[in-house]
């Protein structure tokens, strides 16, 4: 991650970007088989005081994905995809992100309307890498509340779809199958 420059830059109208085909079917995959290795519970949500905490709020299954030699590609690919994201359209100092997380909803899973971020919260952008094919699950999907260019390829497997992390967005339940995600949250040092 690095701090970016703010020369010549204009902000664009929008909200959320997708980028499509970030990654391939075969890393989705692998991921989605790494997370099950690595065991799916209960996802909490996090509190405004930062702790993690059980809610029908969020329903969907989750687990954190180790900051180890194993996974150092994803990592990495993830930060060079953000780099270049908000580099082209926020921006913001980032510098650093926090460990990854993969979502598995299953029917009737959601996660309603939230923000990824609260007060002392250092989280500026998140980004959201559908891992499923979406021919595997009806309904469910990403939904932000705002401009969101790209929208059309959000459900794509492998997309990634970014956005500042106080932007208000859900996760529909799917009514059939289950839809996968990899979530990361970009941090930098306080707004100035």
């Amino acid at each position: 991650m690095h701090t970016t420059n703010q020369k010549a830059f204009k902000q664009k109208i929008l909200t959320a970007v997708t980028i499509p085909q970030v990654l391939t079917q075969s890393q989705c995959d692998m991921v989605i088989s790494d997370s099950k290795a690595i065991g799916m519970k209960r996802a909490p949500v996090l509190a405004k005081d930062g702790t993690n905490v059980i809610s029908r709020t969020r329903t969907c299954s989750s687990c954190w994905i180790p900051k180890s030699p194993h996974f150092q590609w994803l990592y990495n690919y993830v930060a060079a995809v953000v780099d270049e994201a908000n580099t082209a359209h926020y921006q913001f100092d980032i510098t650093d992100m926090q460990q990854l997380q993969v979502l598995r909803y299953q029917p009737f899973q959601k996660f309603k309307w939230h923000f990824d971020t609260y007060d002392g919260s250092d989280r500026k952008l998140t980004c959201v890498i559908n891992l499923s094919d979406p021919k595997s699950y009806i309904g469910g999907g990403l939904v932000v509340a705002g401009d969101w260019d790209g929208v059309e390829k959000s459900t794509h497997q492998g997309s990634a779809n970014l956005f500042p992390s106080w932007m208000k967005h859900k996760a529909k339940a799917p009514l059939l199958g289950e839809r996968w995600s990899l979530v990361a949250w970009i941090t930098g040092p306080a707004w100035k």
